[in-house]
């Protein structure tokens, strides 16, 4: 369940905080479409310097439209073995563009930063709860510049690898009902299983991935008892479709915006 390997990261000027242009339409027929970009839409970063307790710092980028009007639905997006949230920032954008706010944390003992203790992945769903709690208080604080702008009542998880995992782990028994959607992307099924509150999935993952074998996401499928969409990439191993310029990035990158937009409304 590694991370997207060096040839998958964004290029650098697209991983600084700061303002980033985006003017993409995606229209996908299934899940209905997407909201339209603006040439006045831009995506601004913030870190977050978050920790639930000593050992387990999380520093969270939010990527968030700006300029911020009214409330927006959170994504909560997960990270895999040896990466960061940067890795991804291309595909972050354009949910941002899209209206959402979208916290990305870097995990304590999964990030790239750090050497890598694989069953720490059990520990990520609840850094993720930690993270969204954190940006959701921070809608209540006068002057902050996400005061009145987090929809506390809506948010969807996506994850990657590890982070597909992580992801799936919010789904278990008593999950929170305001988390409305998931997807997993390369991703396994988390040890607590499914339950609680009915919620979409939407799973995708490369026929040939070498990393997490296509039939430990079938078997997450099939265990899952609610609506639920699985999409194979074919011929793609652990991630690659993850990347702009792969042929099929933009059917990967807008399939995945558009299911957001039917369950999480902007």
């Amino acid at each position: 369940m590694r991370s997207v390997p060096p040839s998958l990261r964004a290029p650098r000027r697209l991983r600084r905080a700061g303002a980033v242009l985006i003017a993409v339409v995606v229209l996908l027929s299934g899940f209905g479409p997407a909201r339209p970009a603006t040439a006045a839409t831009r995506v601004t970063t913030r870190t977050l310097l978050l920790a639930r307790g000593a050992d387990r710092p999380l520093p969270t980028t939010v990527w968030y439209p700006s300029p911020l009007t009214g409330r927006h639905p959170l994504i909560l997006f997960s990270h895999g073995l040896g990466g960061t949230p940067s890795d991804f920032a291309p595909l972050i954008a354009g949910w941002a563009e899209a209206g959402y706010l979208v916290a990305a944390p870097a995990y304590p003992h999964t990030n790239r930063r750090v050497p890598v203790v694989r069953p720490d992945v059990r520990s990520q769903p609840a850094d993720a709860l930690y993270v969204v709690d954190q940006v959701r208080r921070l809608s209540a604080v006068p002057g902050d510049v996400f005061s009145g702008h987090v929809d506390a009542a809506r948010w969807a998880a996506v994850g990657f690898s590890a982070g597909g995992t992580t992801t799936l782990g919010l789904f278990g028994p008593g999950h929170d009902p305001r988390l409305r959607a998931g997807v997993s992307i390369a991703g396994r099924e988390a040890p607590a299983g499914f339950g609680g509150w009915p919620a979409p999935l939407l799973f995708v993952h490369g026929n040939r991935d070498p990393v997490v074998p296509i039939g430990a996401a079938r078997r997450a499928y099939g265990a899952d008892p609610w609506p639920k969409r699985f999409v194979t990439v074919r011929g793609a191993g652990h991630g690659e479709y993850l990347r702009p310029g792969n042929p099929s990035y933009d059917r990967i990158a807008g399939l995945i915006r558009a299911f957001l937009a039917a369950q999480l409304p902007t």
